[in-house]
């Protein structure tokens, strides 16, 4: 029989939990596996980006792992692609998601509430892919080393790869504007396998109005005004919260 829980008490648990997180600045309650719901969501986010679930992973052998993560301006779009190799080094599946608010209006009601909510799209990918996948990120310099101490705007646009490839962990993120992020070599690699049919938002340069930043605080949110923004700090295997550069 299984045992039946308290839904009040379940609740003020929860509640508690997800204060403790709050007050831990978003980032130190660890992303263990894909939330299904968005309470959960709210407070891994900064996990879920340096992708410490798999780096996790890394610590027994297993197929490659890659997650995607395209920030184009968080308030417009966010792209996701989760890559996960089958364990005969062959093919494996490709999972991408498109979360905006064009797609859900729910998407920005409480920042960051990132409700899995948006366009998403899984396919298969075969081996040669797989292969021409690798290749573009080598191409692209994501096994080269991380800009330490770059802080990323949420406010604009950047690219953060994480995989796990036999039992290593790597982590790398590109910033616009900068000829590394015109140098990616991924992206088009994405769009072939991309089943969204949502086409990838171009970059574009922000005008003062636009990229000024309101209030001081690292992470701000203001619900009338639908105005979320946060920053973060590139580590040599991560990202941390950072307050305005």
């Amino acid at each position: 029989m299984k045992r039946r829980i308290n839904n009040s008490k379940f609740g003020r648990m929860q509640g508690l939990l997800l204060l403790f997180c709050a007050v831990l600045v978003l980032g130190a309650c660890e992303y263990v596996e894909r939330p299904e719901n968005a309470f959960e969501r709210r407070f891994t986010w900064f996990s879920y980006l340096s992708g410490e679930d798999l780096k996790e992973s890394c610590r027994t052998h297993g197929p490659p792992r890659y997650r995607f993560i395209y920030n184009a301006i968080f308030t417009e779009q966010v792209r996701i692609y989760e890559i996960n190799g089958f364990p005969d080094d062959g093919g494996g599946m490709i999972d991408a998601e498109v979360l905006s608010s064009d797609v859900s209006p729910e998407f920005l009601q409480l920042f960051p509430n990132w409700p899995w909510s948006g366009k998403r799209a899984v396919a298969e990918v075969n081996d040669v892919e797989m292969k021409l996948l690798r290749t573009s990120l080598e191409a692209s310099g994501f096994y080269d080393s991380t800009p330490v101490g770059k802080i990323l705007d949420s406010h604009s646009f950047y690219w953060l790869v994480s995989a796990c490839e036999g039992n290593r962990f790597h982590f790398n993120a590109w910033a616009y504007p900068s000829p590394e992020f015109d140098n990616l070599r991924f992206v088009d690699v994405l769009r072939r396998l991309d089943g969204t049919q949502i086409a990838l938002p171009e970059t574009r340069e922000l005008p003062p109005e636009e990229s000024e930043f309101r209030p001081k605080p690292a992470v701000a949110w203001d619900g009338s005004a639908g105005y979320s923004r946060f920053f973060a700090e590139i580590l040599s295997d991560g990202l941390r919260a950072a307050a305005q550069p």
